[in-house]
């Protein structure tokens, strides 16, 4: 070992050591790769057969490392690591070391910088005899992939806790929750961001979207996939569509998870058709954490949509108490966006943590649509001056509605603001369990806390009008409340709604009441009007009334849309005050579950490679109406890729029937996703968990 050698030191064969390696940066579960995918700032080994004994006084090995187009070693996209020669300038923060010499077989360990660009690395490796001055070069011809690393205290983006970095990081499977704040639904998603394909589509996003210069900082990482993920600027990955005829493309509510869609992308290299905002959040989701960014689904219920950048719900009368625009297109029922972990040194202290990302296209950032990430703690505090975009999100969670009357001369005056209609329940999936975890009090102080309404101030001092904080108050003295009466009626079921009225004052009231019933699409925009009810009232000193209007299935079902939602919409005025109503509540029908059962074998002996079989089951719940043009899709993590089977029409009182065969290929808790849809149902879901052992 410490003899002078004058012959050239050459590698025979350069080992990658593919499975430990894998498996103590917790990428095993990639499905089929033969190439080295490694977390940043931790080691992994390389063995290399050499053709005679390493003398460390004599030999130097350099390790080098290229990623992107330009390699840079200045900006981090060209480093060479060293052995046997000391400070080497070119290194970046990476490091390697010897862990064992055997014969003729050198172990030696390399970390990747904390701060490195993650992505595709090439890797040479030059053998360098310094007392005859030659050099001789060995390149390994698989690729090394680099990603983020949650266990790495040095990372952007670690993680304290280890069940918070196995639940956003690797955890593929989890929850996206939808439908209003009345009734909050829970659909299960496939993120899947270990399967091959996945893998192969994140990477090839992260080279086309993301500029090889940004791809060591998650904050830009992160903003650029907010981008990628939808197609309007970029030929990203999903087509967004919101209403009308899906065909012969995917209705939104029947992805059941994102490898369909990133397999899709990939080899098409086109926008896939079409997401919706919690499609989006499921794609950026699985691109974040196979990334190695700790991400999650987030959904706000009553979501505002600020158009005009006042920060504020703005909604306008005339004086003869007309509404002038429609709330249309500013509230969503709910809007799913992400929360992806990591630290803001691009911030004061104390801005880490979740940041809001966005994929969904709404509004433009910096020309692109794109949103994030935004800190979740400078929402809270209304410091929407921070970037990314905290003056949108902080509005989707915590504008104030604000009734305003034009007046004759064009000059505004406020009636009414609701300061808590916006931003409720907003949700997530809990740490290590199905339940829904409420974040709520993460984004804003208490409703109506002086701690709440001062951070609204803050914010909507720069906004467009900051000035209807100063405005009069004006006495309300009848009390409205919409209330739905029936919340766990069924698709096909007649339902009613009821108005109570209340009279505070002393003095007797006229009140005029306008009920309006609408389906409307999830985020907010109007479908079709139901039914229309007009009322007037003389109330007397402390007296009370209730309007009831009544729905039959008939009157709804043909003009249904996705989420089987509703909007009862209640305009009114008092005559002798000149008080004016606008009340609005969101309701959806329940769709019934998909039933999956196990068949065989027997739920302990499901193991790695033997067969499965499972059954699902639905029953047409439309009394009147058969179900058309009915589709079933099945997925599951380490099961099966996912399957789209076309079936017949199931007529009024039958029940749909289907087996589904499959050999699961990795072992573990694994969840079987299945999905229903026809043109009368959408958003029908089943899930079968299963414990998959190892193959005997």
């Amino acid at each position: 070992m410490g003899t002078r050698s004058n012959t050239q030191l050459k590698i025979q064969k350069l080992d990658t050591k593919l499975k430990s390696n894998l498996h103590r940066h917790k990428t095993d579960e990639l499905d089929e790769v033969d190439w080295l995918v490694v977390r940043r700032g931790q080691p992994f080994q390389l063995d290399l057969t050499l053709n005679r004994p390493y003398n460390n006084s004599t030999d130097v090995l350099e390790f080098d490392f290229q990623t992107g187009k330009t390699k840079n070693f200045r900006r981090g996209t060209h480093v060479v690591v060293s052995i046997g020669e000391q400070d080497l300038p070119l290194a970046r923060g990476w490091k390697v070391q010897v862990d064992e010499e055997k014969n003729n077989t050198l172990t030696v360990s390399i970390a990747a910088s904390p701060d490195a660009p993650v992505g595709k690395y090439s890797l040479a490796v030059r053998t360098v005899v310094k007392s005859i001055k030659a050099e001789d070069s060995f390149k390994e011809p698989r690729p090394i992939y680099v990603l983020f690393n949650a266990w790495c205290e040095e990372d952007q983006v670690y993680l304290v806790r280890e069940e918070e970095r196995r639940e956003y990081v690797l955890n593929e499977k989890g929850y996206i929750w939808y439908g209003n704040s009345n009734q909050i639904g829970r659909m299960a998603w496939g993120f899947n961001q270990f399967e091959k394909g996945v893998f192969e589509a994140v990477m090839y996003l992260l080279e086309t979207h993301v500029g090889e210069y940004e791809r060591g900082s998650s904050v830009l990482v992160s903003r650029s996939m907010s981008a990628a993920v939808n197609s309007q600027d970029d030929n990203g990955v999903l087509t967004g569509r919101w209403g009308g005829n899906y065909k012969p493309h995917v209705n939104p509510s029947f992805w059941t998870g994102s490898q369909r869609i990133l397999e899709e992308h990939f080899k098409t290299k086109n926008p896939v058709r079409y997401g919706q905002c919690w499609v989006f959040s499921g794609v950026l989701t699985t691109v974040l954490r196979c990334l190695g960014i700790p991400t999650r689904s987030v959904t706000n219920f009553d979501s505002a949509h600020d158009t005009n950048d006042s920060l504020t719900i703005d909604v306008y009368f005339d004086e003869n108490n007309e509404i002038v625009n429609s709330m249309e297109h500013e509230i969503w029922n709910f809007h799913v966006w992400n929360e992806a972990w990591m630290s803001r040194p691009d911030l004061p202290p104390g801005y880490g943590g979740w940041q809001a990302v966005d994929a969904t296209p709404q509004e433009t950032s910096g020309r692109i649509f794109r949103c994030g990430p935004c800190p979740v703690s400078a929402i809270k505090q209304g410091q929407v001056y921070y970037p990314y975009d905290t003056k949108f999100v902080f509005a989707e969670v915590n504008a104030d509605i604000v009734h305003l009357r034009v007046k004759r001369d064009g000059k505004l005056q406020v009636i009414k603001l609701n300061k808590t209609h916006v931003g409720k329940k907003i949700s997530t999936k809990a740490l290590g369990s199905k339940d829904r975890q409420d974040l709520t009090s993460e984004y804003k102080y208490s409703e109506g806390s002086q701690a709440e309404r001062a951070a609204v101030k803050i914010a909507a001092s720069y906004g467009a009008t900051p000035w209807i904080y100063d405005s009069p108050k004006y006495a309300e003295d009848v009390h409205v409340k919409l209330g739905v009466s029936d919340l766990n009626k069924y698709v096909g079921e007649d339902f009613s709604l009821k108005v109570p009225l209340a009279n505070k004052s002393q003095e007797k009231r006229s009140v005029s009441i306008t009920l309006i019933l609408q389906v409307v699409h999830y985020y907010g925009v109007l479908a079709a009007k139901i039914k229309k009810m007009d009322k007037k009232f003389q109330l007397g000193p402390g007296q009370s009334d209730q309007i009831t209007m009544s729905v039959n299935a008939d009157e709804y079902l043909d003009k249904m849309v996705d989420q089987s939602a509703f909007k009862v919409f209640l305009l009114g005025h008092v005559d002798e005050t000149g008080q004016a109503f606008v009340e609005e509540e969101n309701f959806r029908l329940r769709t019934p579950d998909l039933d999956v059962k196990l068949l065989r074998p027997a739920a302990k002996d499901v193991r790695v490679g033997m067969p499965v079989e499972v059954e699902l089951s639905l029953r047409n719940p439309l009394k009147k109406k058969k179900l058309t043009a009915c589709e079933v899709t099945v997925e599951g993590a380490g099961l099966l890729p996912p399957r789209v089977m076309k079936q017949k029409d199931v007529a009024v009182g039958q029940t749909l029937t289907l087996k589904v065969d499959f050999k699961p290929r990795k072992a573990g808790e694994r969840t079987l996703i299945a999905t229903f849809e026809s043109d009368q149902l959408a958003q029908v879901t089943g899930e079968l968990d299963l414990k998959v052992l190892k193959a005997k």
